[in-house]
């Protein structure tokens, strides 16, 4: 029998048990033999504490990986065999828990999910379920009675199979999944009056207001877009400092000490005239060179529409490609113009301002807000409702919850009002109570690093294992 290693190197026990013989001829059995089940399995090759190691490191790196690793250990083993030994125990057991966490999670995004389930008194994994559908939980809640408090997210089928399954335990709206509700209602309302949203944003840009560095301003620059402009601007004025130096007479070292620039770039400038562009150039200048003239008057009179461009010099005789002139628009023609420094805000970006304290935006956001409460009595009542819902879920208000539902029941978010009083109860505990589905998120971030680290081919049989085992 195989043993654990010993200074590197594979050991094997031969182990010499007693054959016995009845000579009884009534007795029912003839031979007797000696076990030793305290150290190895029947008909096993291997010692059990050999089968625990490889049973631990099949379920923390499965198959190949673990093979890779015993070898080297002085355990050798076939991925097969490992994941064999994993297989070998029963189906975990299944303990029921007070306070039961249910999530989805996706074998294949967009086509095929199925279930997790935790205790969130232990935050450990209780089981695995090969789909997210209200039958296949019902029936697992029917089989381990004894769950008092499920906490969900906002899923009917999940609502339905709690029901059915385990009609008295107290089912909590995850309150993370209340806000996004919430701020999915808002959206739909500032998408259905996205015209009076562009116009207010499009008329503030027109007046050149500074705009926001940070990402919720409500109209500003693209980051990529003025990063890149900023680098060019800084080569530009190296390129001349450079230039300016070498008429001076400088020498190339000199130069080098003085700007901290890289000797072959020196060389490189001197030599073509040009700062050069870190962009890979994919046409060819020469084919464009004779409507040059013509399309940079046509760039100065406002023109920047590329694709308008290449018809009008295919119309004057260019034969190039229109991926070829595009890039030489973009390398030659925007080189030195300012990129955009506003733009008017989405209906996204304005549910994110909306929903925002009034002394936590800045100056320019402001404005915007309230001119678009002023143009939109729709917006302004939504976007306050919206700011009283994520108050109760912050201060866990729920006392507050029934005249929200009132007043926004008779209000453009009145869908919001609906899903909710359908699940008022969970909703309700939601604001009492401390139990979410957050851990089982992480959870889910553990299955999802198991079941990658497989490649796809593990069943739930083996997956479950790995999950709940390691």
């Amino acid at each position: 029998m195989a043993d654990l290693p010993w200074q590197g190197h594979r050991v094997r026990i031969h182990l010499r048990v007693r054959r016995l013989r009845c000579d009884n001829s009534l007795c029912a059995r003839q031979i007797f033999a000696e076990t030793a089940s305290d150290v190895v399995e029947p008909y096993g090759r291997r010692l059990r504490r050999l089968s625990n190691v490889l049973r631990w490191v099949g379920l923390g790196l499965g198959g190949e990986a673990g093979a890779r690793l015993l070898d080297r250990l002085g355990m050798p083993a076939s991925a097969d065999t490992l994941l064999r030994v994993v297989r070998t125990p029963d189906r975990p057991s299944c303990s029921t828990p007070r306070v039961l966490g249910v999530d989805d999670w996706a074998w294949r995004k967009g086509q095929r999910y199925g279930t997790i389930l935790v205790d969130l008194e232990t935050n450990e994994i209780i089981d695995l379920l090969a789909d997210r559908e209200a039958a296949t939980l019902a029936r697992w809640l029917t089989e381990h009675a004894g769950v008092k408090v499920i906490a969900r997210d906002r899923a009917g089928a999940y609502a339905l199979g709690a029901r059915e399954g385990a009609p008295e335990a107290q089912q909590v709206a995850d309150r993370w999944h209340l806000l996004r509700n919430c701020s999915e209602a808002l959206l739909d309302v500032l998408e259905r009056g996205h015209r009076v949203v562009r116009e207010i944003g499009k008329s503030l840009a027109d007046q050149n207001m500074p705009c926001r560095e940070s990402p919720s301003g409500a109209y500003r620059a693209s980051k990529a877009a003025r990063l890149q402009t900023e680098r060019r601007h800084r080569r530009r004025a190296l390129f001349d400092r450079v230039m300016e130096l070498s008429r001076l007479g400088w020498s190339q070292l000199a130069i080098k000490r003085e700007l901290g620039t890289d000797l072959k770039t020196i060389r490189k400038w001197q030599r073509d005239k040009a700062p050069g562009s870190w962009e890979r150039t994919v046409f060819k200048p020469d084919a464009v060179e004779p409507f040059e003239e013509y399309l940079r008057q046509r760039w100065a009179q406002g023109c920047r529409n590329a694709t308008q461009l290449y018809r009008e010099i295919c119309g004057q005789g260019y034969q190039g490609n229109a991926k070829a002139f595009r890039c030489w628009v973009k390398v030659r023609l925007r080189e030195g113009t300012p990129a955009p420094t506003s733009r008017p805000a989405t209906p996204r970006q304005a549910a994110r301002l909306v929903t925002k304290e009034r002394d936590m935006l800045a100056q320019p956001d402001r404005e915007f807000v309230q001119a678009l409460c002023t143009a939109s009595p729709e917006i302004t009542r939504a976007a306050g409702l919206a700011r009283r819902f994520q108050a109760m879920i912050q201060t866990r208000d729920s006392d507050a919850l029934a005249g929200w539902l009132e007043d926004t029941l008779m209000s453009p978010p009145a869908s919001l009002a609906r899903g909710l009083l359908r699940d008022v109860d969970a909703v309700r505990a939601a604001l009492s109570l401390p139990w979410s589905s957050g851990p089982v998120e992480g959870k889910i971030h553990k299955l999802k690093l198991i079941k990658r680290s497989m490649y796809g081919r593990a069943g739930l049989d083996l997956l479950r294992v790995r999950v709940m085992g390691s």
